[in-house]
């Protein structure tokens, strides 16, 4: 009977071993083999969805949408779901091929089968709409709808900047505000202000089954936040007056930058060759990148705030006030001219003109010779007590007036220029080896000196105000916000005699009225500028000039550089004068000079395909600026025929494009009569 006993307790075990054993196995199945269980533990009880904010509207200075967003839809697939009847429709409307398609679903699920992967990004509205027709016998494939950049004005894209994909350092240093996939200002103002324009997330807690259903919100949406949209700012740009700067630069390599003198409000920044900033945003992104980068004229240089050029004679007007300050020169200082500095052996050489001239003359003439006399005596002039003493004092005055360093502007990488200091030069020559005569050039504004577009138009601000500019920048302030705090710029003060400002002020107005910048007069309004024409070692000469108007109270500084384009009255001048009297008058009333410089081509080659349709639209809005005047003596009334701007939706397709124009003008002689041809840059002014 003990036997029998202890044979049933062994079968009781056994058969309670084998139970224990179905329900470890059952469960290890469940939790560890079964994909709906596992697709149930990775969605879990609570689905957190994070709400992506809508990004916030540039408006140019006139309250005119610049920038503004528009819906696109990213395609995420969940692999452990997907059910897809047909796949040429998937395959038809994302343009993939069955290879393509199944190479990114395999991808989905090696990556996790049960959580959403991307599939395709980016599809526009019209795009998404077609396909999801198609999509209702689908399943396991969602919609993500995220938003993209739209620009009204094709045009600014150097500073306005583009958007993208945030990479691993954006993450790492954004302090877990960012994920993956999240979108980020790459350069330019949507850089510059991203915590502005990008909003504030939001969240939204979901509860699901599981089978991965959602059955409701979580806790009634207690837990739940709204996405903020980011702030619409207002940039001091004026967007009409961009799309002349960039219509008058096409076929051209260069800058414009026009300042508002009174704020430092930057009114147009152009950058030539350019490039529509709508090609940098949604599917085509990474295809027009690598074609921008690849392109041999640097459409993604920005060259107002990043090339460095020799300043050439508009440096002239910044030595006359130094040397006037020093006490070394007067407005009645005579210097005699021979075509050259004949001190130096006839070195920097001159060009044809009076001789010999006071301050105003050599200003309005720009007589090499005049400059260079005036500055070997300042620097050897027993007003100091050594010869460095006088070059650092010549140096920490330009340093005043924002060369030589960055002035502070409201978007990043902002080159400073050179002002080379004495170290430089000791480097160089020897300590005590090197003398005004060695360093001539930097009296014409050449030799080892560069200044960007954007300090050149700095300083033509500086001396328009008399001796003080702010910080240029482009955000003006929140729109619609009027009782929020504007963010600050500095005032800085260049201190100096008013009567010396007013000596260069006027030798200024001169240069343009019967001087080398003949070819800036406008009828009716006091311009004053200064011509240049900067050496370039490496081809033709670049044509510089800086300018303001109304000679009192001015409202619009500008400084243009054409490269390879000569003189700087030549081609610098007359671009200038378009602008200025645009912005003044809000047209144009010379259809020659106008047309003269739409026509103009410095860089010889066609433009590219994806830019055709743009350049057509940009030229037809500079010739809709010419108004003709009017047959009496009245004044031109501001703005009578305005310009249209230009839309995306109005540009005109590339086959539009009229024949080639011819690529240099003739240019008028100040006295009128017939155009005359261009002429050679040898013994321009300087």
């Amino acid at each position: 009977m003990n036997e029998s006993l202890r044979d049933r307790r062994w079968i009781l075990a056994i058969a309670m071993a084998l139970v224990v054993l179905v329900f470890v196995v059952r469960l290890f199945y469940l939790q560890v083999l079964s994909p709906d269980y596992a697709a149930s533990a990775d969605r879990n009880v609570i689905k957190r969805e994070v709400l992506a904010p809508t990004r916030g509207v540039i408006y140019d200075r006139k309250g005119e949408i610049y920038v503004t967003v528009s819906p696109v839809y990213d395609l995420k697939v969940v692999p452990s779901e997907l059910v897809i009847p047909d796949t040429s429709v998937l395959e038809r409307y994302l343009r993939l091929d069955r290879a393509e398609l199944r190479r990114r679903l395999a991808a989905a699920r090696a990556y996790n089968p049960n959580k959403p992967s991307l599939l395709e990004r980016q599809l526009d509205a019209e795009t998404f709409a077609a396909l999801q027709e198609h999509l209702w016998a689908t399943k396991g494939i969602y919609p993500e709808v995220r938003n993209k950049r739209d620009y009204l004005y094709p045009v600014g894209a150097n500073f306005l900047g583009y958007i993208s994909e945030v990479n691993k350092k954006d993450i790492e240093r954004s302090s877990g505000y960012y994920d993956q996939g999240d979108i980020i200002g790459t350069s330019g103002l949507e850089r510059q202000y991203e915590p502005v324009l990008r909003g504030r997330k939001g969240v939204k807690m979901t509860l699901v089954d599981v089978h991965g259903r959602e059955v409701g919100a979580f806790s009634g949406g207690q837990l739940d936040t709204t996405a903020l949209k980011g702030d619409d700012m207002i940039a001091s740009i004026d967007a009409r007056l961009q799309q002349l700067g960039e219509a008058l630069m096409a076929n051209k390599i260069g800058s414009v930058v026009a300042i508002e003198p009174a704020t430092g409000d930057i009114l147009a920044f152009v950058s030539a060759p350019s490039y529509d900033p709508n090609r940098l945003t949604g599917q085509a992104y990474n295809h027009n990148w690598r074609q921008l980068s690849a392109d041999s004229l640097l459409p993604l240089f920005n060259r107002p705030l990043m090339a460095m050029y020799p300043p050439g004679s508009i440096f002239k007007i910044l030595n006359s006030i130094t040397a006037l300050s020093a006490g070394t020169l007067s407005e009645h200082t005579l210097y005699g001219c021979a075509g050259g500095f004949l001190r130096n052996g006839g070195r920097p050489k001159c060009h044809a003109h009076p001789t010999p001239l006071n301050l105003e003359g050599a200003i309005q003439h720009s007589c090499n010779a005049y400059f260079a006399g005036s500055y070997v005596d300042m620097l050897h002039s027993s007003k100091f007590e050594s010869f460095n003493e006088a070059y650092n004092y010549w140096r920490e005055t330009m340093s005043r007036y924002g060369v030589g360093h960055r002035i502070g502007v409201d978007i990043p990488n902002e080159k400073p220029g050179n002002l080379p200091s004495d170290r430089y030069y000791n480097k160089i020559y020897g300590k005590n080896r090197w003398f005004g005569m060695t360093i001539v050039s930097n009296a014409i504004g050449q030799g080892e000196l560069l200044m960007t577009p954007l300090q050149m138009a700095n300083v033509t601000a500086t001396i328009a105000n008399r001796g003080y500019y702010v910080q240029p920048h482009f955000f003006k302030g929140y729109y619609r916000q009027q009782q929020r705090q504007l963010a600050r710029f500095d005032t800085i003060r260049v201190e100096a005699n008013p009567r010396h400002y007013d000596l260069v002020v006027n030798a200024m107005e001169k240069v343009v009225s019967s001087g080398t910048g003949f070819l800036a007069r406008i009828p009716g309004i006091e311009v004053c500028g200064k011509t240049g024409t900067a050496e370039n070692p490496h081809g033709e000469d670049h044509s510089v000039f800086i300018a303001f108007a109304p000679k009192d109270k001015p409202q619009i500084a500008i400084a243009v550089v054409v490269e390879n384009a000569g003189w700087g009255g030549t081609w610098a001048a007359p671009i200038a004068r378009l602008m200025i009297e645009y912005y003044l008058k809000g047209q144009i009333s010379d259809k020659w000079a106008l047309q003269r410089i739409l026509d103009g081509d410095f860089v010889h080659l066609k433009v590219p395909a994806p830019e055709q349709a743009r350049a057509q639209a940009l030229r037809r809005f500079a010739e809709g600026t010419y108004v003709a005047p009017e047959p009496t003596a009245r004044p031109l009334l501001a703005a009578t025929v305005a310009p249209q701007p230009i839309r995306m939706e109005s540009i005109a397709p590339a086959s539009a494009l009229p024949a080639t124009k011819p690529t240099t003008p003739p240019i008028p002689p100040p006295g009128g009569g017939e155009p005359q041809p261009a002429p050679k840059p040898d013994g321009a002014p300087r």
